[in-house]
């Protein structure tokens, strides 16, 4: 079972984006060893790009990032990397791939809720790509922890959101909220029911963690998380790809609506076949 994130991947922007990646980074970490990737990339898609960019520039603005999270904590190691390319998302999930990261951290600022096309990466499709859970934080979670998280069980207990689980359990004081779905009025169906008595009871038995369950109703799963988890006021949100994310037309998905100033994270995860047994 997975204790920890060992190794995580930052792709870095310089703004404000880094700064709350890389605090939402030291705060999982905690005291373990880790390996830290820092990942700047630099456009390409014009003349007057290539022109601008300047690598020793780039280079020593990694080397201070680097120096601000080795400082104080020796059980870290940081690796800093710079790449040209004219598509930002493929050469994260190259990089993740290559590096064999646990978790990437993605800090996102700007939105474009309705033409999501318009942004330069989408963590919904950067964990189906690379089949490596992304975590999105706006800038309004710099400064919060990790308290109540949301986690959707549908057909059955996911081996990768537990093993997600057990690690944030291991650096935060968690309450857990398990939630199943039931369309328009009917009942969850009986696999369903299963499948989250089975998660209620791992918890308990396995964590010391307070944990509640609830049956959300409606067609769209991802809006009836993103609801229960606002009125809940949740700090984190563990969902699979597509349907516990895409939250209407356009692609649209929750780390898409999310305001900047949200402290609400989104852990994203492909989903999977294997589950707790």
């Amino acid at each position: 079972m997975r204790d920890s994130f060992k190794t995580i991947l930052i792709p870095v922007d310089f703004s404000i984006n880094t700064e709350v990646a890389i605090k939402k980074a030291l705060d999982i970490i905690g005291c373990d060893e880790a390996t830290v990737y820092l990942l700047h990339i630099a456009p390409v898609r014009s003349l007057s790009q290539v022109a601008d960019f300047d690598k020793n520039k780039e280079e020593k603005l990694l080397d201070g990032l680097k120096e601000s999270i080795e400082n104080g904590q020796e059980r870290i190691t940081v690796n800093t990397s710079i790449e040209r390319s004219d598509s930002v998302q493929e050469t994260i999930v190259k990089a993740a791939k290559a590096w064999r990261v646990d978790l990437i951290i993605v800090g996102q600022k700007s939105t474009h809720s309705w033409f999501p096309f318009l942004n330069t990466v989408m963590p919904v499709d950067l964990a189906e790509r690379s089949g490596i859970a992304v975590l999105t934080v706006k800038p309004g979670a710099l400064h919060c922890k990790i308290r109540t998280l949301v986690m959707p069980v549908v057909d059955d207990v996911s081996k990768q959101k537990v093993e997600a689980v057990f690690a944030l359990s291991k650096k935060f004081k968690l309450k857990i909220h398990l939630v199943t779905f039931a369309e328009g009025s009917r009942a969850p169906s009986e696999f369903s029911k299963l499948a989250l008595l089975k998660a209620f009871q791992w918890v308990k038995d396995t964590m010391h963690c307070t944990v509640e369950y609830s049956v959300l109703t409606g067609y769209n799963k991802a809006k009836a998380i993103l609801d229960y988890s606002k009125k809940i006021d949740a700090d984190i949100l563990l969902v699979h790809t597509n349907s516990e994310t895409k939250i209407g037309g356009f692609n649209r998905h929750i780390s898409n609506v999310l305001p900047a100033a949200s402290r609400m994270q989104v852990l994203t995860m492909q989903s999977d076949f294997n589950s707790l047994n």
